[in-house]
């Protein structure tokens, strides 16, 4: 189980690149978003909710390991990008725009984002990306609601 939990939290290892591994991890989770969700908004939002789900209980076990939110673990990341790009347009520019703004976020945490890292095990780890994904999608809504989408 060690090992399981270790493979998703690193996001398959992606979180052992050297140099920014969270921005590689949340990099995969553009692509998986990408290549393997179905445009089905029920579906998006079930798939996002059990990826969430299995990065808190992933990063809780990894964290034993490894030490408070270790650099290595990114699955995190991938989560919030599923909830960054949860019932938006696939479009290039869109996938492109909402990875740039998840960072933003991810590296900013604005409130309460900050204070809900400091939460125990997964939940800390987690949380704060899933609030970056809100952050993102919201602002993603309004830009292509002023752009007439």
């Amino acid at each position: 189980m060690k090992k399981i939990a270790e493979t998703i939290a690193t996001a398959f290892y992606i979180g052992y690149v050297p140099v920014i591994p969270a921005t590689f991890g949340a990099a995969f989770g553009v692509l998986l978003f990408w290549f393997l969700m179905p445009a089905s908004s029920g579906r998006e939002a079930a798939v996002t909710a059990a990826l969430i789900v299995l990065a808190i209980i992933t990063s809780g076990k990894a964290e034993e390991r490894y030490g408070k939110d270790a650099r290595c673990i990114v699955v995190d990341e991938v989560a919030g990008m599923f909830v960054s790009l949860c019932f938006l347009p696939r479009s290039p520019l869109v996938f492109v725009v909402a990875f740039l703004g998840f960072r933003i976020f991810d590296v900013l945490k604005p409130f309460p984002a900050g204070r809900i890292q400091k939460l125990r095990g997964g939940w800390g780890v987690v949380m704060d990306d899933v609030f970056a994904g809100i952050y993102t999608n919201i602002v993603m809504r309004l830009i292509l609601r002023l752009g007439g989408h």
